[in-house]
């Protein structure tokens, strides 16, 4: 598994590579909607539970080991997301 960023592939977030999954998506996932990594794994099947748990640890120190400096979103677009998410509930 490898993280890419690409400004023509969404809007330049780093996602996973050949997944096209944001990886903030999955730090969302953990981190606000209380998703264990095995129900990550669920709701994205191209991933391993290896890869969610590499992610995840990746997440909490908020920088992953390549020129990507930060794996997590910043707070307004967490907002915005858990708004969607919200509304979607409704």
């Amino acid at each position: 598994m490898s993280i890419v960023q690409d400004p023509a592939h969404s809007d330049g977030a780093p996602t996973i590579e050949g997944t096209g999954i944001r990886v903030k998506d999955i730090a969302i996932a953990y981190e606000h909607s209380g998703y264990e990594p095995d129900e990550i794994t669920q709701l994205y099947p191209d991933l391993t539970l290896g890869d969610n748990c590499t992610l995840i640890s990746r997440s909490e120190t908020s920088t992953v080991h390549s020129p990507i400096t930060s794996i997590t979103s910043t707070i307004s677009d967490r907002l915005s997301l858990l708004q969607h998410e919200t509304a979607l509930l409704r």
